[in-house]
């Protein structure tokens, strides 16, 4: 699940602690591993307000196991699979299963902004709200500087970058494929790639368009 997606499936959620932190495992690297080693094991924060950031980042991985094991989600990321081999794109040299697991979660982040672009101005000014001495004191609670650092750095240049209102544009969605794909393989997609995807993405919008409230309308918890 993606950033917008976290935020649109906790509505009408209005704290912007837990907001912001519904984003810190995906804004953090490594943070899971640090999450499921040490900091599920230990004696949360007795404060209200680190209360309210954890119980954001135990929103996120409850979420995230909802999202994941949707039968929409599943069937979504199959026929987006499909639509890259329809455009002739390469199982061989290419993780499509990978890349259509991501296309998915960034699409629908993008049916969100096009219905109402409102949730992503609402979604930014909350964590724009959230206190940064308060989040980084959740990081200390933990002894986690290195976590810490990396966090800072991507949330302020998440802030600042506002990335999801470029959804609006498949080719951006491509872009952004691309960076990520590339950070997880290394393999730089060509030209020739990003344009049989921007076909692809084309080709599935629509049927993602009307799916995809059947899965971020679905509150499963444990």
């Amino acid at each position: 699940m993606h950033f917008l997606s976290h935020y649109y499936y906790e509505l009408p959620a209005k704290s912007p602690l837990f907001v912001a932190a519904l984003g810190i495992p995906d804004l953090t690297p490594g943070f899971s591993k640090a999450y499921n080693s040490i900091i599920k094991n230990s004696v949360i924060p007795s404060s209200e307000d680190l209360k309210q950031i954890h119980r954001g980042i135990l929103s996120h991985y409850a979420a995230d196991k909802a999202f994941h094991n949707s039968p929409v989600f599943i069937d979504l990321m199959s026929k987006t699979t499909d639509a890259f081999l329809t455009e002739g794109l390469s199982r061989e040299r290419l993780r499509l299963s990978v890349i259509s697991h991501v296309a998915v979660e960034l699409m629908i982040d993008r049916q969100i902004m096009m219905e109402n672009e409102q949730i992503g101005y609402d979604y930014y000014t909350l964590i724009n709200a959230a206190n940064e001495g308060l989040i980084l004191s959740y990081f200390d609670a933990f002894s986690q500087e290195e976590l810490k650092r990396k966090f800072l750095i991507k949330f302020k240049g998440f802030k600042e970058g506002r990335f999801l209102f470029l959804f609006s544009d498949i080719e951006k969605i491509v872009m952004g494929l691309g960076r990520i794909y590339q950070g997880v393989t290394k393999t730089v997609l060509t030209d020739d790639e990003k344009h049989r995807f921007f076909n692809a993405l084309n080709n599935i919008d629509s049927t993602i368009r009307y799916s995809w409230k059947e899965i971020l309308n679905e509150k499963v918890y444990e």
